[in-house]
């Protein structure tokens, strides 16, 4: 059986990425490890998934693709209760907005898109229950 284990983010802000994470989107912390030429920062998405932000010694720069470019990573959609609140919570705190908050009717669900601190692009959902998505 193969199921996910993390996410790991290579971290331009290790100050703004923490606070992005753990206290905007309130994700649980866990232990650190050093690994001696970077560190790994971890945080629990859900019972069986972690977030692993990476932060290097060295630089080697930063990517930045086109939403169309081929065989990259486009986004990590995240599911929220209210994708409605987080957007303005999101706004408040000055994140990124890449889209404002929209249904998705022939997906069943309302959601954004954003940008997390290192510039990767999140997306967060609400699904419609069955009741609605008429």
């Amino acid at each position: 059986m193969i199921k996910p284990d993390h996410i790991t983010i290579n971290v331009t802000d290790l100050k703004k990425s923490e606070e992005f994470y753990g206290e905007i989107l309130g994700l649980t912390r866990l232990p650190s490890v050093d690994m001696g030429d970077h560190r790994l920062y971890y945080y629990r998405l859900t019972d069986e998934l972690l977030l692993e932000l990476i932060e290097y010694d060295d630089d080697h720069g930063e990517l930045h693709p086109d939403v169309k470019t081929r065989g990259i990573f486009r986004h990590l959609a995240l599911e929220c209760e209210d994708v409605d609140a987080l957007y303005r919570k999101l706004k408040e705190h000055g994140i990124t907005i890449l889209s404002e908050p929209g249904d998705v009717p022939k997906l069943g669900f309302r959601n954004i898109l954003a940008e997390d601190p290192n510039g990767v692009e999140l997306e967060f959902l609400t699904r419609k229950k069955a009741a609605d998505m008429k």
